[in-house]
């Protein structure tokens, strides 16, 4: 693996951070380890959270100051440096207070990108891209590369950055459009992006906005890097065109020009002009058709990095899955429960019900994002039996699921999980994926699977797979 060298304009950046007077915005895990990185690095922080979490000042070095509780414009008024939690949204009034002062305004990865040399494989999309990080990692330590994973995958870059130093040969980090806002410098080796859905549209006014953030992890690169893009989106698609870096694509249905496809039940990978067979499509252990894009990307990503094909095919026989995306949680009287609360958009939860055989009884619901529902429409109608709603979004999925399959208005999960364990037959599949967040009665995706995992479990007799 060759390392970059830190380019000179980042390098002149990181040795003025002891005069820098820097706010960090959000006292999330990001937050703390942004804050963490610039106090260590000799800056004067203020670390600031709307809330008062317990336990913060001993999490932090010495000397960072604390205002927590609320915000003060003044702060930021008065600060160089903003970094802000990719959680708020650009049109909060203090980060326009920070800009009016003329601070520079960065998310946590841009600034752990302009901390470290190390090469960066970062991944972006709807759906898949925390399932596609793991794959790339998993195929990089297969080939002996040491690739740590974070980003928006749950450790903060800058945390790996602190930790990995030097040591890393390639930081492999999964990235939202939230991270995308504020990192104007972020520059990937390679960049993947999976697809793109309608999703978070209470935060970006439409589908091209979210679709152009995205497409951010290209926009520096130059020609020793590449992009890896999903070339049956045409979201996508439209991305392996134009930029300074070479482009790979990845298909379910038909050869790229340069990238990894499927055809026949096989794995193949095209760059070079040299074609090289991975492995059978049914060796992936983790079943489904977003898994298998899943992988071709992570496989197109790993070879533009120099990995050979071996390593990707023993990764596909070993790995095993993430929890809460696709998670069996209990197989017991024929029935099987599957856990897929990370599915948060109807793109997501659309790509799970075409993974499923049988009969599906669906759970869906939860805090509604706005997203166009007809994308669901024909995967409903051909896999589901019954649909099983919950949350605030109950009543709009109603009215538009409830004339092309059977409707039922549950309110919880514990009450959805007992209706459908009472009416689910041999052979079904009890499913949750609710194609939204989880904030109206969850405190993440994470605790509403973990939850659902336990319900599974008790009214099944708590056989697992």
């Amino acid at each position: 693996m060759t390392s970059a060298v830190l380019s000179q304009g980042s390098r002149v950046w990181a040795e003025d951070i002891p005069s820098r007077r820097a706010v960090v915005m959000g006292m999330a895990r990001t937050g703390r380890a942004a804050a963490a990185a610039l106090a260590r690095r000799g800056a004067k922080v203020v670390a600031t959270d709307m809330n008062e979490p317990a336990g913060l000042a001993g999490e932090l070095p010495p000397g960072v100051a604390l205002e927590l509780g609320g915000h003060s414009e003044e702060t930021f008024r008065g600060c160089d440096l903003l970094v802000v939690s990719p959680g708020i949204p650009a049109t909060n009034p203090f980060i326009a207070a920070a800009l009016d002062g003329g601070a520079e305004v960065i998310t946590e990865i841009e600034l752990a990108s302009r901390l470290t040399s190390t090469p960066i494989a970062a991944v972006t999309g709807t759906n898949g891209k925390t399932t596609t990080t793991a794959m790339l990692s998993g195929i990089l330590n297969e080939a002996g590369i040491k690739a740590p994973v974070g980003g928006n995958i749950g450790r903060p870059m800058t945390e790996m950055v602190e930790e990995e130093g030097d040591q890393a040969d390639v930081f492999v980090c999964e990235v939202s459009s939230f991270q995308l806002e504020w990192s104007p410098t972020l520059r990937p080796r390679v960049a993947v992006m999976t697809n793109i859905t309608p999703d978070h549209l209470d935060r970006h006014p439409d589908l091209g906005e979210y679709a152009a953030l995205k497409a951010r992890l290209f926009s520096n690169q130059g020609p020793e890097d590449a992009k890896v893009v999903n070339g049956d989106d045409p979201l996508t698609a439209r991305y392996l065109g134009g930029g300074a870096q070479q482009a790979f694509s990845f298909s379910r249905k038909a050869a790229p020009r340069q990238g990894a496809w499927a055809e026949k039940g096989e794995i193949y990978i095209l760059m070079g002009g040299e074609r090289e067979r991975v492995c059978a499509v049914d060796d992936l252990s983790v079943p489904g058709v977003h898994n298998l894009e899943n992988f071709l990307a992570a496989c197109a990503a790993a070879r533009f990095l120099g990995v050979g094909v071996a390593e990707m095919a023993r990764l596909a026989r070993k790995f095993e899955g993430l929890p809460h995306r696709m998670e069996v949680v209990s197989r017991s009287g024929g029935v099987t429960w599957i856990n897929d609360s990370k599915g948060t958009n109807a793109g997501a939860t659309a790509m799970s019900l075409m993974s499923v055989e049988g009969g599906v009884l669906l759970i869906a619901g939860g805090t509604d994002k706005g997203g166009d529902l007809s994308p669901l429409l024909g995967p409903m109608r051909e896999r589901v039996r019954k649909l099983f709603l919950i949350g605030e979004a109950a009543d709009r999925f109603a009215a538009f699921f409830e004339s092309a399959i059977p409707v039922e208005r549950s309110g919880t999960l514990g009450e959805a999980v007992r209706r459908a364990a009472a009416e689910v037959r041999r052979g079904e599949t009890v499913l949750l994926s609710p194609a939204c967040s989880s904030f109206d009665q969850f405190r993440d995706f994470e605790h509403r699977g973990d939850v659902f995992r336990e319900l599974a479990r008790a009214v099944s007799g708590g056989v697992e797979s």
